[in-house]
């Protein structure tokens, strides 16, 4: 039986079927991008001063990212046109174009501009007085022209340079755009945050002191449930000598079982051993100095304790907006643990920008991948033969397929001012 209008417009409409229902799914998805854009507006407009970050997106990588959907757009049109005059090599030309402009947005998105937030964090102070230190030692600067720009003022000349920087180069920036000392101004919300330790400096981290761990053995429970052989066997497993004589002594007197390990070591360590019926205990036993980047660092990971020690001593952190006059890269400074009160690297727990930014463009992001998928299965044999079949069906397809890509571009131009630019 065949399906009618599925090439000729149905006459209460005036649309095929698949250019109808291609109409009533987007309109489906403006209300779902609509609400999310709104409540977008929403927090926003209902921040309070100072607390709604700006600044922070790569306005050339959005730029880039946005001049490739344009081209997206403009190549699936070509396609389809191409289609329309029965040329499929023409159509085959375009749509991988369209595909390969489609791939590097998610490349860019994915592969590049995420993960560089993942290793870029926000760190607080548990008091203003190491904030304010931790300032002066990152943004120490020296030199007339800097102090002829930040000295605007007579109220300026009372603080110190690295505090005005911070001030009218970053923070200013970040949350206002303009610098301004009316009510709900710039210079207010700064002041009150430097009084009260709750400005965040942010950078990278470039290294850390992280523990060194002894595994202990401090006895093992007979009325665990576990075999006295069994048991012997995860001692044997964690590195034990095969002597019997050694496993014995372990499992009735306790002792080191390892010492000076890592973190991921010992923690595997002791889960083994506690299945197997030992009590354990972890000390930390010195510190090891490494240099990394990593990603999605936590305040409750650097703090973790071990033995009442916590588990990250110190970190290496790179200011923003720093200069190191020896090398040229932005200057380090150290940061004791104990003095963080929180540590965050910017994801979507970061705050309420991040969430709804990691929402909206990640919910854009799988469409664009689900667009892939469909562009790839209509170049696909199994998605031509509709093509040898009937060819204005096929050519109604990927019209229907170019309108859907429409939209999603679409999102993208107003994602891109709203999230980059304002």
């Amino acid at each position: 039986m065949e399906i009618p209008f599925t090439v000729k417009p149905r006459p209460d409409t005036g649309l095929y079927n698949g250019k109808l229902g291609i109409w009533l799914f987007l309109a489906s998805e403006v209300m779902l991008f609509g609400a999310l854009f709104s409540s977008y507006v929403l927090l926003r407009v209902g921040a309070a001063d100072g607390t709604w970050s700006m600044g922070l997106m790569d306005v050339v990588v959005g730029a880039g990212n946005t001049m490739v959907l344009i081209a997206s757009s403009m190549f699936v049109v070509l396609a389809w046109a191409e289609l329309k005059q029965g040329n499929l090599a023409g159509y085959k030309k375009w749509k991988w174009a369209t595909v390969a402009c489609a791939v590097l947005f998610l490349m860019v998105k994915w592969a590049y501009e995420w993960p560089s937030k993942f290793v870029h964090y926000d760190v607080w102070f548990k008091n203003s007085a190491v904030l304010h230190q931790k300032v002066e030692e990152g943004y120490l600067y020296d030199g007339k022209k800097l102090e002829t720009e930040l000295l605007e003022e007579e109220d300026d000349a009372k603080l110190s340079l690295a505090r005005l920087y911070l001030e009218k180069e970053i923070y200013v920036e970040r949350f206002f755009k303009t610098f301004s000392k009316e009510d709900g101004g710039s210079r207010k919300a700064f002041n009150q945050a430097w009084d009260t330790g709750s400005l965040a400096l942010s950078g990278h981290i470039n290294g850390y002191d992280e523990a060194q761990i002894n595994v202990e053995i401090s006895g093992w429970k007979s009325d665990s449930g576990v075999l006295e052989a069994n048991a012997d066997k995860v001692l044997l497993k964690l590195g034990v000598s095969g002597d019997q004589g050694v496993t014995k002594k372990l499992r009735n007197q306790g002792g080191i079982l390892k010492e000076m390990v890592g973190y991921d070591e010992a923690k595997r360590a002791e889960y083994e051993l506690t299945k197997a019926g030992f009590s354990v205990n972890l000390s930390v036993a010195g510190y090891e100095s490494v240099k990394a980047h990593p990603w999605f660092w936590r305040t409750g990971r650097i703090n973790e304790d071990i033995g009442g020690k916590p588990r990250v001593k110190s970190i290496l952190f790179a200011l923003d907006e720093s200069h190191n006059e020896e090398n040229g890269d932005h200057k380090e400074i150290s940061i004791n643990t104990d003095d963080v009160k929180r540590l965050n690297s910017y994801e979507p727990k970061h705050s309420t920008f991040f969430g709804i930014y990691y929402t909206i463009t990640g919910l854009h992001a799988a469409h664009v991948f689900g667009g892939i998928i469909v562009m790839l299965y209509n170049l696909l044999p199994i998605g031509l033969k509709t093509w040898h079949r009937d060819r204005e069906q096929y050519a109604n397809r990927i019209e229907c397929f170019g309108l859907f890509w429409h939209f999603v571009d679409l999102v993208w131009i107003f994602l891109f001012p709203v999230l980059y630019i304002l």
